[in-house]
């Protein structure tokens, strides 16, 4: 499977910046690992502040001065997408294989989120001839015209996260271009090498002007330069609510104020009902919580069991758990891979500890290590957690759920998480139309989902509310977020 590494189409050691593939300004590069090893499978270059630069300024010549916004048809654009999803379509086996490879996902999940990728790149085209504004005929004054056009926002700078990087990128980048922006794209540290080949890609349909796409690689420091250039128009940032603060406060405190859109952390509870078919709601629960080894933003962490059935659902909850297949993610058995690299792996671990000396949360399974190689943990679960713990209050970002007190009444439940500080997702398992109306109109959650967990589709939106961010993904509202609209006001009379 490494022998992708071999046969690579481009330069891992070069940025796409402004149609060509260039040498970094920088000396400094950053280790690429496979988390399933820890071992070191490509070097890249950890950009500065001169590459970031540069990317901006042919980002910012692509969209003032060149033919994509100023020659270029929604028609035009349309077809670029296709072609482009096209390409991706062809080389899909060699994504798969290389995003496997430097994520430690599972085969099978990787060729879910390829269909996805090419899936979004599709939907979106089908925008990129449809934007459409509004006449106002005359309201006031019978000489006075009014009608609004909208515009693409400009410059988009996107700092992704390392959990999805192929995936994600097409939540962002898809509407971004279907709407007339042009790109500068910073991927995870962690997982840049699905992102080059994408450029590579982007760039071999020969269909998008010099500087519409652009690609930086490193960490903090180039995000920041990236957020704070004068000349990018909007940021679209996926990651912690630290950094996410910290992205806003960034954006307003510039010379040039610009719009952000920020899809952050979650810690999202998920209720089962009395009535839940329980084998079947065992399973959507590990799934919900465990998929891409618990590195969901949306992970169904916080669990809700009602008193009734609670003693019953634990030995279902735990069997779901230890049948998950960990092994070679590689393997088409393989169900759950490890943790992304050392420093989520130590925090995972830390705060297993946490749930089991502080907490005093009851350990249901798992809480070690697993494979004696690379990042891996066992499928966790506690029971019995107190709702204010830290593990069930804390997003983990790993393979842990917390299985809470039981509850008697869903108007509790409801009660306690109106006050949880997330709002990305939510869950409800239960055959009664009274309690999933209730549930689903009253938790303040971006996303919920009614016996089932993780379904998500391009039409429609997902995003949270309170420290899960604003601004919205996928379906039409992404692809909106990237115009604005003009009003023009005509004297027809002059």
């Amino acid at each position: 499977m490494s022998s992708i590494l071999s046969r690579l189409p481009f330069d891992e050691t070069l940025i796409y910046v402004n149609g060509e593939w260039t040498k970094s300004q920088a000396s400094q590069t950053c280790r690429v690992e496979n988390p399933d090893t820890a071992e070191t499978i490509a070097t890249v270059p950890e950009c500065n502040a001169q590459d970031l630069d540069l990317a901006v300024q042919a980002a910012y010549s692509a969209f003032h001065d060149g033919p994509w916004v100023n020659e270029y048809s929604g028609a035009q654009r349309r077809d670029a997408l296709l072609a482009l999803a096209t390409a991706i379509e062809e080389s899909r086996q060699d994504i798969e294989e290389l995003e496997s490879l430097n994520t430690g996902k599972p085969i099978n999940d990787v060729r879910v989120e390829l269909d996805d990728t090419i899936d979004l790149f599709r939907f979106f085209a089908g925008y990129a001839d449809k934007v459409e504004g509004r006449h106002i005929a005359a309201q006031t004054n019978r000489n006075l015209e009014g009608y609004t056009v909208k515009v693409p926002v400009g410059v988009v700078g996107f700092i992704n996260a390392f959990n999805y990087p192929i995936c994600l990128l097409a939540w962002k980048v898809a509407p971004a271009l279907a709407a007339g922006c042009t790109v500068v794209f910073k991927p995870g540290p962690q997982t840049p090498l699905t992102t080059q080949y994408f450029a590579y890609l982007l760039h071999k349909t020969g269909k998008f002007p010099k500087g519409v796409f652009n690609v930086v690689l490193g960490g903090v420091g180039v995000g920041q330069a990236l957020v704070d250039h004068d000349l990018v128009d909007k940021i679209g940032f996926t990651g912690s609510v630290a950094t996410g603060k910290q992205v806003i406060r960034s954006t307003a405190s510039t010379r040039n104020v610009r719009c952000t859109s920020v899809e952050l952390g979650g810690k999202s509870p998920g209720v089962v009902m009395p009535d839940a078919d329980l084998d079947k709601t065992a399973k959507l629960v590990v799934s919900g919580c465990m998929a891409n080894a618990g590195m969901n933003c949306n992970a169904l962490t916080r669990l809700w069991v009602h008193r009734s059935i609670y003693d019953e659902f634990m030995p279902q909850l735990k069997a779901a758990a230890e049948a998950l297949v960990l092994n070679t993610p590689q393997d088409t058995a393989t169900e759950m891979g490890p943790l992304i690299d050392k420093r989520q792996y130590d925090r995972v671990l830390e705060y297993i500890r946490i749930g089991r000396d502080e907490d005093q949360a009851a350990l249901l399974t798992g809480g070690q290590p697993a494979l004696g190689r690379g990042y891996w943990i066992q499928p966790t679960i506690f029971y019995n957690v107190s709702p204010t713990t830290r593990i069930a209050t804390e997003e983990i970002f790993g393979p842990v759920l917390s299985v809470l007190e039981p509850f008697d009444e869903l108007d509790e439940v409801i009660e306690i998480e109106r006050k949880n500080e997330f709002g990305l997702a939510a869950g409800i398992f239960t055959r009664r139309h009274q309690d999933i109306a209730k549930f689903t109109r009253k938790l303040r959650s971006g996303t919920i989902w009614v016996n089932n967990y993780n379904a998500l589709y391009s039409y429609l939106p997902f995003g949270g509310f309170r420290n899960s961010g604003f601004g919205r993904e996928l379906g039409y509202e992404s692809f909106d977020g990237y115009l604005v609209p003009k009003s023009i006001i005509d004297d027809i009379s002059y």
